[in-house]
């Protein structure tokens, strides 16, 4: 977890880094010096810095070369910089703005203004990174295969990625009921009454949309979260939406395959049981004590093959359920 906000002072005069330190350290703030652009750049691969206050005249580097570098480093190109300066001429501050800094300092330092300017770059350095965060977490989202939709507690969507577009064949979920889109155009695996009990936090169902002249068939298993605050106030609900057509079409064939065997055998057995039968009981004319042993043995066979068929029958007609 992060603590102080650190802020990087870049100025070639000790007098004025000792300055901005007596202002900044006793209101929270970590101090990290450096003397030119050189020690500032080298300062920056070692610590995560929130704001940087650069001199603008400096030897060798000065601070708007220093600032174009920062720009074109990816890692760096979003730390938040204000210019020290004491130009007060309306070129130098354009060049500053078009190398990317974010505000002016001019000095000599007025310590109330300085504070005030510091906190709210602070703030608004904040408020980016958490958009850059949410914008990162959003393109990984928007890469999962799986469809994911948060919704309010009414079943609105209030965010979502591309694959739940795609499975929901629409171009823009915001504010989309899920539930009554479920409903309207999938088969649903559980009952509308039994998915809106929130005391179930957690439920996974089925839901199918049948093949048509313009789609495929789709089977998509839905995992159903309630996510609630510590006091137990209801947040929003979660859905995740998972395609496991292929798993479903082939654990269907695998079942009518089943079935198919099953009735096909079914029908032979009976033939075979019918006539043992008629042999056992004389039908045939009389069998001597040999036969009989012959003719029991093979109804106690033909008896548990017809035990097997039923009871893969059975299977294929519960596994369709």
């Amino acid at each position: 977890m992060k603590g102080k906000p650190l802020i990087l002072v870049v100025d070639d005069q000790l007098q004025n880094i000792e300055l901005l330190e007596a202002y900044l350290v006793p209101q929270g703030y970590e101090v990290i010096k450096a003397a030119s652009g050189e020690e500032a750049l080298e300062k920056l691969v070692h610590n995560q810095i929130d704001l940087i206050l650069l001199d603008v005249m400096m030897p060798k580097m000065s601070g708007i070369e220093v600032l174009e570098k920062l720009r074109a480093d990816d890692k760096t190109k979003a730390i938040p910089v204000v210019m020290v300066t004491v130009l007060k001429e309306i070129e130098d501050k354009v060049k500053a703005l078009e190398a990317g800094c974010d505000d002016f300092i001019s000095k000599p330092f007025d310590k109330v203004e300085l504070l005030a300017r510091v906190k709210s770059i602070l703030k608004i350095s904040y408020y980016r990174r958490q958009l850059e965060e949410q914008e990162k977490f959003k393109a990984v989202v928007d890469k999962v295969s799986d469809g994911i939709a948060i919704c309010s507690p009414d079943y609105l969507i209030k965010d979502s990625n591309a694959a739940i577009l795609n499975y929901l064949n629409i171009t823009d979920a915001a504010n989309v009921n899920l539930v009554e889109m479920l409903f309207k155009n999938y088969s649903v695996s559980i009952n509308k009454e039994a998915l809106l009990d929130l005391t179930i936090a957690h439920k996974t169902f089925d839901i199918v949309r049948q093949k048509s002249e313009t789609t495929e068939a789709l089977y998509l298993e839905v995992n159903f979260n309630v996510v609630k605050n510590p006091a137990g106030e209801l947040l929003s609900i979660v859905f995740i939406l998972r395609d496991v057509t292929a798993a479903r079409v082939e654990e269907s064939l695998k079942q009518d395959t089943l079935a198919l065997i099953s009735h096909k055998l079914r029908a032979p057995l009976g033939v075979i049981s019918g006539n043992i039968s008629l042999l056992q009981d004389g039908s045939y004319g009389a069998l001597n004590e040999e036969q009989k042993k012959a003719i029991d043995s093979v109804s106690k066979q033909s008896s548990l093959l017809v035990s097997i068929v039923e009871e893969l029958l059975g299977f294929t007609i519960a596994g369709s359920h």
